[in-house]
């Protein structure tokens, strides 16, 4: 997945390791609840986030999965790089329940903005029918993200 945004990459990295700026995108996108840690080290951000969310879920998946959950995250981020560029790695789990997805992202300088780029890898430990729980929680997982990334370009737009 990837997004363009009419912005530059440390003002979108700044919001996109701003705690505060972080849990008020999860309540506005209608999470239960977030709570969200940063500590920078040596020009890179590590980000924690505890997330509870509620999500419709299809028969076959409601066996095996709760409709909410909490997620835990983990997010670090690289110290700027060429074009003040940054990479990192996401690691989620969500709580009690046999999925767990990481990622791989960058945020690059495009034009006279740049572009955000993450890759998602989604792994459920269910017999039988985990390649079902896989698709439907990675389905879930980009849903999200999308949301995310068009929440940012709302927001720049009203925060220019």
């Amino acid at each position: 997945m990837e997004q363009k945004y009419a912005a530059t990459v440390d003002k979108v990295f700044a919001l996109l390791t701003e705690p505060k700026w972080l849990q008020e995108r999860s309540a506005a996108l209608g999470e239960l609840s977030a709570m969200v840690k940063a500590r920078k080290s040596g020009g890179g951000v590590t980000l924690t986030m505890n997330r509870r969310v509620k999500r419709d879920l299809p028969g076959l998946v409601a066996k095996v999965l709760r409709s909410e959950s909490d997620l835990i995250f983990e997010e670090v981020w690289s110290a700027a790089g060429d074009g003040n560029a940054r990479s990192g790695t996401l690691a989620m789990e969500a709580v009690g329940q046999p999925v767990k997805m990481t990622a791989k992202f960058e945020l690059v300088p495009a034009g006279k903005g740049c572009l955000y780029r993450i890759t998602h890898t989604c792994k459920a430990s269910v017999p039988l029918i985990g390649g079902v729980v896989e698709k439907f929680a990675l389905g879930q997982i980009e849903a999200g993200c999308a949301d995310e990334f068009a929440y940012l370009v709302a927001y720049l737009k009203s925060h220019k």
